[in-house]
């Protein structure tokens, strides 16, 4: 009996918070990593991104920062500030922690190489 309840236990955790057991960790830009380089709208078409997934920034810290700017426009024009976050360690672990669209640019770099990625979450 004991073992039926265990598996009925789990069985309804994974349901209950199935993105705290699936949860993926994508490297931005894969091998190319955040650096201005890499095609970041081509990266992220492929890619379903759920609740609890992490995006990791790598890139050469004092070259490069992670924002997370406040809404597509701003996105859209390279606007790092106001902003909800700024980032430059250069190895950065950011969880996607609600369904919605996060807005990532470099605010270094993303007028003219376009360092930016867009990520609707669900």
């Amino acid at each position: 009996m004991a073992r039926v309840s265990t598996a009925l236990v789990l069985i309804a955790f994974f349901f209950v918070f199935p993105s705290m057991v699936l949860a993926t960790q994508y490297v931005v830009g894969d091998d190319l990593g955040w650096s201005g380089d890499a095609d970041y709208e081509g990266w992220v078409a492929d890619k379903t991104f759920f609740v609890g997934d992490v995006l990791v920034f790598n890139y050469v810290a004092t070259d490069h920062n992670v924002v997370i700017a406040t809404n597509g426009d701003n996105y859209d024009n390279c606007v790092a500030s106001p902003n909800f976050g700024v980032y430059d360690s250069g190895n950065d672990a950011i969880t996607l922690n609600e369904a919605g669209t996060y807005y990532f640019l470099c605010s270094y770099h993303c007028d003219y190489l376009q360092q930016k990625v867009m990520v609707t979450v669900n």
